[in-house]
């Protein structure tokens, strides 16, 4: 089977799963929690404090794609950023951390 960049990926339990995407680098991120914890277990350190929204230390510049808030966060998101802490990822993301 050959794979394109029109066909969904999927994991073992058919789960869709989205490219995150920064620099050269690129993880793959399923839409059932924040993305947060996934980057943390591939490895990418990303500041945070809170966790739940309230503080925007998490905050990352959203070049493309689309992600969306189980509860509206208490912390401001700029608009063509994200909070790693609370945003589920709901396409392929183009991301660029803050320095």
């Amino acid at each position: 089977m050959t794979l394109t960049s029109n066909t969904p990926l999927k994991d073992s339990q058919d789960t869709p799963l989205h490219r995150v995407l920064w620099g050269k680098k690129q993880i793959l991120v399923n839409d059932q929690e924040p993305l947060l914890p996934q980057l943390e277990r591939a490895g990418v350190f990303v500041e945070y404090q809170c966790r739940e929204g309230y503080c925007s230390s998490c905050s990352l510049k959203l070049i493309r794609g689309h992600v969306m808030y189980p509860s509206e966060p208490l912390a401001w998101v700029q608009s063509g950023y994200l909070l790693a802490c609370c945003a589920i990822v709901k396409s392929d993301i183009e991301i660029a951390f803050l320095s």
